[in-house]
Order: structure tokens, then C-alpha cells, then sequence
């Protein structure tokens, strides 16, 4: 392998490279200038990558950051979101550990496309962001962040646009390229043996080129859960339930934060994953090029879990401590308290097993001719389709340990009431002990609680928020640049695009018939404790007055074998032993809930289902312009883009409530298609100076917008009824027995507004070598609105189909925005100086600091942060390159993030926020010659976990446990 030296001719024609996009995706080169044959030159390894990311930072006609692959099929991290986090500015979510989604300075609306232009992603159809572990990175050779937006960027990203490129045949060789991987993975948790196999082939001739790349893996990633298993928080006073004095100081006008729930969760992820990424080439003349490509993904997934649950079921106090700690003041002249260690007095211990499964596709076609001519135009005529689809199941399984007496669930076959789980622990309270102060949050039980399997009943069974979903995307584009051959002006550059985009979404249940002496319904919580009306007449619907419960006592020992096991403890944090509804059997919804109450069928829920269509015209027009202004030499572009979007909403028209006992579904009356259109004008502009031939300094101005995620802008609208009563009934004029509207909860709201917002940027950058960099960024967001959740006056149809009045409907609305401002630092260099073995080292440091604000507060008043923005957030990468030994080992810290917003205690509202985080991960290659390379990988080398806590850094209520991941793999070139 040959060291990467350039001559100024050769730099000069690798900037050229560099500015067409071209040389950012390719591990190899080679050009001509005149006549002059210029030497191939081997680009690929750690130092060469590094070299090319600075270039296209350097050159970039915006505010740019760029990673390239080290080889064909080689990103530097396991994800694509993995990888991008390394990047100033850039923050990423988890989804079993894996990279799946990304913040660029702390917002998610960040706009992802695929060789410039729109993509479609199966795992996020309705979003303008993928998932990214629908994506193998290995078929990604390139992905620039661009956090400044020019006239001829496609519009979508508030804070950023990402770029992912391909490889295409003329970034190829001449001749034939064939390289390929097999690796082995094995996590510290799951202890399962995964695999993944990389294969590409093409070949480049004179005026043609194909290529063929696949990745195919398969994945089972554990992670565990602690604390808080749903979220559900509440202020209980002392006053209610037992009216007891929690921390006697003498009187009951105090309250106590607590949860509902509690537990320990072990989740595990399995992934099958296939990507597939083809691309054609060809010099149809010596003007006219003619580009396909095809990307296609398809992924299955099944996430399950199963864990022990308690819970309070039917909230009153029932923390028993000598530790509680005064947090604020309540609105009863007394305090609010939370607990660290405590007794927990549980009502219901249930085993409880779901699984969640995903089978996911999408297809990304490309079409473009290119013109090239001998004059001054140039241009392109681009066709894009793209095709997703998604089948989303999920279906639980909750057993009890507790009979149920406990809370008074009751059943009665007939024979008299019993509790729903007659051999269940009971009747008193469980004692758990509670403890969050070490490095886990705890739960213990008594000796040999839970070992017993005769104590497990299955009591309650139900699929809910299944959903099939499918789009289409086409999009019809033409650009063209006009040079010029005078001063300060060098091109114009134009175009237009037409894009459509379908979207359709089914929400459905499973529901099973069931009937009991005169009545008759189907069912979809299947609860043994469950009673179908009033089924002895008494007018009464208590289960000791007589009536009859739905289901049947399912007990361990009776279930078909396979489906009980016994799981002897959840992950690092205990080591107790419990019996769990194996959820791999709960995978197929559909033939477990038939084992059970056979007779399911699917029931579509209107109110969660939809369809949009969004149409987007747009325009642009862009100015380029090189000089120097005085004795300074520039770089800039101007322009603005016109955007007009249509949308038809297909609202649904809900009726009564269907006769489904125990679920939540209502009659579809009809449809109501809204249709409403919006333009925007964004304007951009980007300036770079050359101080020096070395030191640059970048300022950019633009305006962006989001569209938004098109499950918030449809759906349903759910009313709540209620006996009009006396006094209303005569402000109405009608029977007090009616039931009229007096809420309603709107699922989708086709009014709002999309996301906007308007961004500065500045910086300097010294690239004091052809490997090394120090800049300093500086930038600024003002976002226009926040989508959040608030209350709208509409009219809602009383029960008899009359709207009499307006009342109050929960849904999205837009509301007050907010603004990030924010500093990046970031340092590379390789140590190439450095005499012998030390010239292999090379480094890269970067910081972000982002702090932002919103229209909310936390309980002291003190303003909260935009969620999922982390105010301080680092990366360290020390890496080395020499000979055939390659070395990285990277670290990522994040600082805490605003996750979500809970109920309103005290000021404001209780904020959940996840603790600072730092993760590790490593990798090693050796060459044993040009063409075999052995490698080894790490992720989360430290085993690192998220804590999630409310308010207080010590009030953890959730931990979330990853595990550590190690890789090893050897990869051939040919």
C-alpha cells in the first residue's frame, strides 16, 4: 500500500474531485491532465480516510462535516448512526444499544437523502428521518452532515441535512473490483453468535461500469430495564387511601412522588437485516451520461421482553420508609417526598411477557441522465421512485404471582366468586424491598417468592397498536449551471422538482368472541377477572353480586410446553428466579391468541388509521460567485428556494363505540378529506474566506423547514360522552338523559403548522497541514414553534349525531418555539512528524457546547431545555495507521438530555431527564498481505447504561442496560 503523497498538480486535481463529489465516496482514483497520465494513487486505511473527510470539510461550498469509508464496505463504526455521533454537533438515541436515530444540534427533524436526493425508508414511512438500523452501513461509502443549507439543497432538515452516498463504477478501477467480509459477533449479555457476510463485485470499462454490493446480518442484541416499566407517575397525599402520616411529622398535608411501577425487564432484540445496492453507468456520448441505482432494504425484527412487574393497581400510598427526602413544596401548605429505599407494599406481581415484531421492506430506484456539453450549460434530468412497506405486531402476555384479591379482581364461572388467581400469593400486600442508591436499582422479594411455577396464572391476554403501513415516493427533478466566463460570478445554477409522496396506515386489534347467557360481544383484553355486563339481571355489574367473568384460569402447568420457563434472573442488576410466558411464542399475535380464546379476527381502529397524500413544488435558483474582495480571497453562493406543498388528509368520521366489550374501537361513518396547501421561501446563503491559503473563515445564513411527521397530521377524533344532567340538558334543550359530547381526543391535526426555523453560522478553520485541522463554529437557531400536546375548542356530535356546541379535544398543536445557540471546537491531526513507529498516531477532538430553552419550567420554575438536546456533548478518537497494523478507539460523552415530560407537580411539570453518558468502542485491522485483512471490533467496551431520572439526579426511576459487543471478522480484496 502506497503512502498518499500529493504534488501541487495532483492537489489541484483531487480539490477539483473533491468539489464534484466525487472523490468523498471512492477508495481509488485515477485522472488525466492533457496528456499526462497521473499515478494511480491507493487511498483506502484509517490516515487516508481522515484525509478525505478534511478535504470535503475544507471545500465544501457550506457549513459541512463528512466520514468516508476506509474501504469498499467499511464505515468506521457498527451503525451509521454509530458513525455519526463522532461528528461535531450530532447526538444519536438507542434503540438495544445500535445507533438508531440522530439529533444534529439537538433537533431530530434532520432530513436524510440518498445521493442528494429524497429517500424512503421502510422503518420510518411517515418521517422524513430513517431508522437508521433498517440501513447496513456497509452498502454507505460516504455521509456528509450539512449544517448550512444552500438554494440548491433539497429542503427537509431544521438543523441539518445528512448525505449518504454509494459507490458508483466510474469511482471505480479499471477493470474488475471484487472485495468481501464474513465476521462473528458475540454480546456480553445475549450470548449468541451472530454473523454478517459483505460481498461487492463490479467492474469499470472505458464508457460502462456495473456494481453489485449485499450486506446480510443477523443480530440479537440484550439489553435489560430497571425501575420504572411503564411510565406513570402520581402526587399521592397522605390524606388518601390510609390517611397514614408517611414521614410523621404530626400531621397528613404532605404527598409522596411516586411510580405505579416497578420492575425488571429483560429485552431482547433479534434482527435479521438485507441490503442490497446496484449501480449503472454508462457514456451513452461523449456529453451524455446515464446513471440507475437501485438500494434496497429488508429487515425482520422481533423485540421481546419479559420481566416481573409490581404494581400499586389501585393507588394508595404504599412506600413504608424511615428515608424520606422533602423535594417541594405541594399546594397544601405541606411537602412533596420522594423515597430512596423503601417497603413496598404491592397490591399485583405479574409476570409479563410482549413481543414486538417488525417485517420491513423499502426499494430506492434513481434514474439520471447528465449533460455535460462542450459550452457553457450543463444539466440533469433525475426520476426517483421509491416503494416501503411495514407490518407491525404486538401482543402481551400478563401473568399474576398475587391472586388478585389483593385489588379485588375477582372471577366467577358460575360456581361463586373467587380471586382471578386462585392459587395465587395472597390475600395481603407483597412486601418488596426497594433500593435505588447503588450502582442498580433493586427489587427484593422473600425467600423463594416466585419459584413456585403452580403459582402463575395467565389472567390477562391482549394484540394491541398492530399496524400494516405502505408508501410510495416519485420524484421528477431538472438542474442545469450556467457558467460565466467574467469576474466575481461564476455560474448560475437552477432548477425544478416535483415530488409525491402516499402514505397509508391500518391501526388494528385482535379481538375474540365472546358470550355469556344472553350477551354477546368480542373481546380484546382477555382478563379472567373481566365481566361481560350485567349477566344476573340485578342491574348490577359486581362479580360478587353474581355476574360472570370472560376468561379462563390458564395456569403454568396447563399451558402447552415450551411457553412457561423459568428465567433465573434479568441482567446484571438481580439474580432471583421467575417463571415468564416465553415470548418467542407470542411473536405470531394471530395463533397465540387463538390457543387461548380461539375465534380471533381483526378489528380496525379508525380513530389510529389514515391516509396523505403530500405533493411538493419547488424551485431554486443559486448564484455562485469566486474573486477576491480587496486583497481577500472568496468563495461564496446566494440564492433562495420557493417550496409550495399540498396535502390531502384523509380524516376519519367516528360513530358509537362498537360492541366490543373491554377494548377501545368505534365505528367508521365516513371520511372526511381535507385539503390544504402551504408555500415557503427559504433563502441561503454561504461565504467563505481564504485569510490565508490555510486559514478559512465561513458565515452562512439560511432559513429552513421541516414537513412534518404525517402521524401527527391524521388520524381520528375519539368523543367523550357523558348525561347531560339537569342544569346543561336545559341549556341545551334536551333530555337530561342524553349523552352528550364533553371532550374528545383527536388522533392526528391536519392544521399544523410545519417546522421552521431560521439559522446562523459562523466559523474558522486552520488547516495547518495536509492531516490536520482546528476550527471553532458558532451557530444559532431560532425555531419558529415546538409540536406539542394542548387542548382546541372544536364541535363534537352528541350521541345523536347533533353538534350542539364546541368542547374541549386533546391533540398536537403548535406550540411557542424556542432557540439553540451553541459553540463547536474540534482538533485533528496525524502525527506523521513523529520520528519511526509514532508517525502512525493521529488524533481528533471535538466539543460541542448547545445550551437551549423552551416555553417550559420544572417544578421550581426553572425553564427547561428543548427535549433531547444535550447541552455538552464530546468525542475523543485516538487512532493509528502504519505498515499493516491499523488501531481506533473512540469515546463519546454526552451530557444529560430533557427525555420527556411527566405530570405537572409543583411550578411547572416533573422532567425526565437521562443521565450523562460515555461510551467507548475500539477496533483493530491487520493487513496479513495487499489483499487479506483480519479485524476486531468493540462496542460499549465499558458497559455503559443510561439512567433516567425525574427532577433530581438521585430520583432515578429507569436504568436502561446495554451490553458490550465484540466483532471478528476478516476481509478480502481482488
Amino acid at each position: 500500500m502506497k503512502d498518499l503523497t500529493f504534488s501541487q498538480t495532483r492537489l489541484a486535481v483531487s480539490v477539483a474531485l473533491v468539489m464534484a463529489g466525487v472523490a468523498t465516496a471512492k477508495p481509488v482514483w485515477a485522472q488525466q491532465e492533457g496528456d499526462q497520465d497521473i499515478e494511480r494513487v491507493e487511498v483506502r486505511g484509517i490516515a487516508a480516510s481522515h484525509k478525505r473527510n478534511l478535504n470535503e470539510k475544507r471545500f465544501s461550498d457550506s457549513v459541512t462535516d463528512a466520514i468516508t469509508a476506509e474501504d469498499i464496505g467499511k464505515l468506521p463504526d457498527v451503525t451509521i448512526a454509530d458513525t455519526l455521533q463522532r461528528i461535531p454537533g450530532v447526538q444519536i438515541r438507542r434503540s438495544a444499544g445500535e445507533g438508531s436515530t440522530v439529533n444534529v444540534r439537538g433537533m431530530p427533524q434532520v432530513t436524510t437523502l440518498l445521493n442528494g436526493e429524497q429517500m424512503l425508508s421502510a422503518g420510518s414511512i411517515t418521517s422524513v428521518q430513517p431508522d437508521f438500523s433498517d440501513i447496513p452501513a456497509p452498502l454507505v461509502s460516504a455521509i456528509s452532515v450539512h449544517k448550512s443549507p444552500t438554494a440548491s439543497m433539497l429542503a427537509g432538515g431544521i438543523s441539518g441535512t445528512l448525505d449518504l452516498q454509494t459507490l458508483r463504477p466510474f469511482d471505480l478501477e479499471s477493470g474488475s473490483t471484487f472485495t468481501g467480509a464474513a465476521e462473528l459477533t458475540r454480546g456480553s449479555l445475549s450470548k449468541e453468535n451472530d454473523h454478517k457476510l459483505v460481498a461487492f463485485g463490479g467492474y469499470r470499462g472505458e464508457d460502462m461500469g456495473f456494481l453489485l454490493s449485499a450486506s446480510y446480518d443477523t443480530n440479537h442484541l440484550a439489553n435489560y430495564r430497571y425501575g420504572t416499566i411503564l411510565t406513570s407517575f402520581e402526587v399521592q397525599d397522605e390524606s388518601f387511601g390510609s390517611n397514614r402520616d408517611i414521614n410523621g411529622d404530626g400531621d397528613t398535608n404532605d404527598s409522596l412522588l411516586s411510580q405505579r411501577f416497578h420492575g425488571m425487564m429483560d429485552k431482547q432484540v433479534e434482527r435479521d437485516r438485507l441490503g442490497v445496492n446496484a449501480s449503472f453507468q454508462a457514456m451513452v456520448t461523449d456529453n451524455l451520461e446515464f446513471v440507475a441505482d437501485l438500494f434496497y432494504t429488508d429487515m425482520d425484527d422481533a423485540n421481546r421482553q419479559q420481566g416481573i412487574m409490581v404494581d400499586n393497581a389501585r393507588g394508595s400510598i404504599w412506600a413504608y420508609s424511615d428515608d424520606f427526602i422533602a423535594r417541594t413544596a405541594n399546594d397544601q401548605g405541606g411537602d412533596i417526598f420522594t423515597v430512596n429505599q423503601a417497603e413496598l407494599r404491592a397490591r399485583r406481581v405479574s409476570s409479563y411477557s410482549e413481543s414486538l415484531t417488525n417485517d420491513r421492506q423499502s426499494t430506492n430506484l434513481n434514474l439520471e441522465l447528465k449533460y455535460a456539453g462542450n459550452g457553457p450549460f450543463s444539466g440533469s434530468v433525475r426520476y426517483l421512485r421509491g416503494d416501503a412497506e411495514r407490518s407491525h405486531t404486538e401482543n402481551v402476555a400478563h401473568s399474576y404471582l398475587t391472586s388478585g384479591a389483593q385489588h379485588g379482581l375477582l372471577r366467577n364461572d358460575g360456581s361463586g366468586a373467587e380471586p382471578a388467581n386462585p392459587r395465587g400469593y395472597g390475600p395481603d400486600p407483597v412486601p418488596v424491598q426497594f433500593d435505588r442508591t447503588g450502582e442498580y436499582l433493586t427489587l427484593g422479594y422473600a425467600p423463594d417468592f416466585g419459584s413456585d411455577i403452580n403459582s402463575y396464572n395467565l389472567v390477562s391476554t391482549y394484540s394491541e397498536n398492530n399496524f400494516d403501513e405502505d408508501a410510495t415516493l416519485d420524484v421528477l427533478r431538472g438542474d442545469g449551471q450556467y457558467e460565466f466566463m467574467g469576474n466575481h460570478l461564476t455560474d448560475i445554477q437552477f432548477g425544478l422538482r416535483y415530488g409525491k409522496r402516499d402514505v397509508t396506515r391500518d391501526t388494528f386489534i385482535l379481538v375474540a368472541p365472546f358470550t355469556t347467557g344472553e350477551f354477546s360481544a368480542d373481546v380484546m383484553w382477555k382478563d379472567s377477572g373481566a365481566s361481560l355486563g350485567d349477566t344476573n339481571g340485578d342491574g348490577e355489574n359486581s362479580v360478587a353480586g353474581g355476574d360472570l367473568t370472560l376468561g379462563n384460569t390458564n395456569y403454568f402447568t396447563d399451558l402447552p410446553d415450551g411457553w412457561a420457563q423459568r428465567v433465573d434472573g434479568f441482567g446484571p442488576g438481580t439474580d432471583d428466579s421467575f417463571y415468564t410466558i416465553n415470548p418467542k411464542v407470542l411473536d405470531d399475535p394471530f395463533a397465540f391468541q387463538n390457543a387461548i380464546y380461539p375465534g380471533n379476527k381483526r378489528l380496525s381502529l379508525p380513530s389510529r388509521s389514515f391516509r396523505v397524500e403530500e405533493v411538493t413544488q419547488s424551485a431554486y435558483l443559486r448564484f455562485n460567485f469566486d474573486g477576491q474582495l480587496g486583497s481577500l480571497p472568496y468563495k461564496a453562493n446566494v440564492g433562495g428556494q420557493y417550496i409550495r406543498t399540498e396535502l390531502d388528509i384523509v380524516q376519519n368520521q367516528l360513530g358509537d363505540e362498537r360492541p366490543c366489550s373491554l377494548c377501545t374501537a368505534t365505528e367508521k361513518v365516513g371520511e372526511e378529506v381535507i385539503s390544504r396547501s402551504y408555500s415557503d421561501f427559504l433563502p441561503a446563503a454561504n461565504i467563505t474566506f481564504n485569510v490565508t491559503d490555510d486559514f478559512l473563515v465561513r458565515a452562512a445564513y439560511g432559513k429552513t423547514m421541516t414537513n412534518l411527521d404525517m402521524s401527527q397530521l391524521a388520524g381520528g377524533i375519539s368523543v367523550g360522552r357523558s348525561r347531560a344532567g339537569d342544569e346543561l340538558a336545559a341549556e341545551l334543550g334536551v333530555s337530561p338523559d342524553l349523552l352528550v359530547a364533553i371532550n374528545g381526543r383527536q388522533n392526528g391535526n391536519p392544521y399544523l403548522e410545519p417546522w421552521r426555523a431560521t439559522n446562523y453560522n459562523l466559523s474558522a478553520e486552520w488547516y495547518f497541514d495536509s492531516s490536520s485541522l482546528v476550527s471553532l463554529g458558532l451557530f444559532k437557531m431560532d425555531i419558529e414553534s415546538f409540536i406539542e400536546q394542548g387542548t382546541v375548542q372544536m364541535g363534537l356530535p352528541d350521541i345523536d349525531g347533533v353538534v350542539r356546541r364546541d368542547v374541549p379535544v386533546t391533540t398536537e398543536i403548535n406550540g411557542q418555539g424556542g432557540t439553540i445557540d451553541g459553540i463547536e471546537l474540534a482538533y485533528h491531526q496525524a502525527f506523521d512528524f513523529l520520528p519511526g513507529v509514532f508517525s502512525g498516531f493521529g488524533t481528533t477532538l471535538n466539543y460541542t457546547y448547545a445550551p437551549s430553552d423552551s416555553a417550559n419550567v420544572d417544578v421550581n420554575g426553572a425553564s427547561l431545555p428543548i427535549q433531547d438536546n444535550s447541552e455538552r456533548s464530546a468525542n475523543a478518537i485516538l487512532w493509528y495507521d502504519r505498515d499493516a497494523l491499523q488501531f481506533r478507539i473512540a469515546a463519546n460523552y454526552r451530557s444529560d438530555r430533557l427525555d420527556s415530560l411527566g405530570i405537572d407537580v409543583g411550578e411547572g411539570v416533573l422532567p425526565i431527564w437521562a443521565d450523562d453518558t460515555l461510551y467507548v468502542d475500539m477496533s483493530a485491522s491487520y493487513d496479513l498481505n495487499e489483499d487479506i485483512s483480519l479485524y476486531l471490533q468493540g462496542s460499549n467496551i465499558t458497559e455503559e447504561f443510561e439512567d433516567i431520572y425525574a427532577q433530581w439526579e438521585d430520583n432515578v426511576v429507569t436504568q436502561n442496560v446495554y451490553e458490550r459487543r465484540f466483532t471478528v471478522g476478516v476481509r478480502g480484496r481482488f
